[in-house]
């Protein structure tokens, strides 16, 4: 390649970071929406890649769904919190502008992500019974996978914040699960919640369950409880059926 021809090709690739730049600080301008779109739209670019663009299309649409059930609770409780923001590999996250009054008020913000992630599932295996679409039997399917993983009683899953609602004592078995997944899959998402769960875990020595953060009645920790194994229970009896239909 000439000289003048690479002069040419770094004045286009200078160009074109340019207009890119202030075509990101211009949607940062335009609110969270936008951003929320836009994350979207490359989360599904970048997972079509990888598994085709109809998988993709489902897959975030199921994430969406559990995040907007994070968005509901938090509406309920009076929490105010930030629109999702999708990283491909990494789900979506939520910032939480304010800190909740107690360990309650958390845990059900909390459940409001699975609740709605459940409902999903159930809704594409309704769909697959109805049309007999492999697509919306893989995505419930994925949807139960996902929520069952994100219901693991350790920092920073959900189940983690449900867990010190009913008792943070539970934080130990979400570390042993959390461990043996890593042992099983040596995925390094995995290790990086094991770490966290661990350090977590280390810090809840002095977690005084006295506190006002955390203290709540019988029929409170009993409410939350309800929800949380119900959840599980629903996740892993629709998981096991899909698991049947699959042989």
């Amino acid at each position: 390649m000439k000289a003048w021809q690479v002069i040419g090709l770094g004045r286009q690739m200078i160009r074109r970071t340019v207009i890119c730049l202030a075509s990101c600080i211009a949607m940062l301008k335009l609110g969270p929406i936008l951003m929320m779109a836009l994350s979207m739209l490359i989360s599904i670019a970048v997972y079509a890649v990888a598994f085709g663009l109809k998988f993709a299309l489902g897959f975030v649409l199921l994430l969406f769904a559990h995040e907007f059930g994070h968005l509901v609770a938090s509406k309920v409780v009076g929490l105010h919190v930030s629109s999702p923001i999708f990283i491909p590999f990494f789900g979506a996250v939520i910032r939480i502008k304010e800190l909740p009054l107690n360990v309650k008020m958390e845990a059900n913000v909390a459940i409001g992500g699975p609740a709605m992630g459940t409902l999903s599932a159930l809704f594409c295996l309704v769909l697959y019974l109805w049309t007999n679409n492999m697509l919306l039997l893989i995505l419930s399917y994925t949807a139960c996978l996902l929520n069952l993983f994100n219901l693991i009683p350790c920092e920073p899953l959900d189940g983690g914040r449900i867990a010190a609602a009913i008792s943070p004592r539970l934080w130990w078995l979400g570390s042993i699960v959390i461990g043996l997944l890593f042992v099983y899959t040596y995925n390094v998402f995995v290790f990086l919640i094991l770490v966290f769960s661990l350090f977590r875990l280390w810090q809840s020595q002095d977690v005084d369950e006295n506190l006002l953060y955390y203290k709540l009645t019988i029929r409170q920790r009993l409410s939350v409880g309800w929800w949380y194994f119900g959840l599980v229970g629903v996740l892993g009896g629709t998981t096991l059926y899909i698991v049947e239909i699959l042989k």
